[in-house]
């Protein structure tokens, strides 16, 4: 039985080291994403997508507009920005699909240039991630549709403060055409 004890708290120790390590290397590749951001040079691609897809449910395509932020190093997906129509959202849903290995309660904001940052709850994880979103009022999307950065703040699992920012060029055009995709 005490072999068995001891053979546990050394799983419970390593799967807590485990955690720590990706949270420290989550941390470390997103300050690595941001200088290296910080010193690319503009992308002539487009920063927000509209993709259309069809589903079995829907008689008409199902349109979404995202950006995704990509670590440059690895390649991987450190967050997805996706703005899709919502019913009971006027004007669609902004919603995060973020990374693991964040520190949960804190949540997450959103800041807009210099303005007041708005605080939303993590409210899902799955595989993939967690995610958190909000509806877009008319004050919000009017930010949205004037701003340079969306800054997306969130705390990794030792607590420390992270950012990521997110353009908003060219997202007025995407959001006019999913809106139009979107009555369609």
């Amino acid at each position: 039985m005490r072999t068995f004890l001891r053979g546990l708290s050394i799983v419970g120790f390593c799967a807590v080291t485990i955690v720590s390590a990706s949270a420290d290397a989550m941390a470390s590749e997103l300050r690595l994403a941001q200088a290296e951001q910080a010193t690319e040079a503009p992308s002539t691609a487009p920063n927000w997508i509209v993709r259309c897809t069809e589903t079995e449910q829907s008689d008409s395509p199902v349109c979404r507009m995202s950006q995704n932020i990509i670590v440059q190093g690895s390649r991987q997906r450190l967050l997805t920005v996706i703005i899709e129509p919502r019913e009971g959202a006027p004007n669609h849903a902004l919603v995060l699909a973020l990374p693991h290995g964040l520190f949960l309660p804190a949540g997450v904001t959103l800041k807009i240039d210099d303005a007041e940052p708005l605080q939303l709850a993590v409210q899902t994880s799955d595989a993939n991630g967690a995610y958190a979103g909000t509806g877009i009022g008319d004050d919000l999307l009017e930010r949205l549709k004037n701003g340079q950065t969306l800054q997306i703040g969130m705390q990794s699992a030792q607590r420390q403060n992270l950012t990521v920012p997110v353009t908003l060029v060219g997202f007025t055009s995407a959001y006019d055409k999913l809106s139009l995709r979107a009555r369609g």
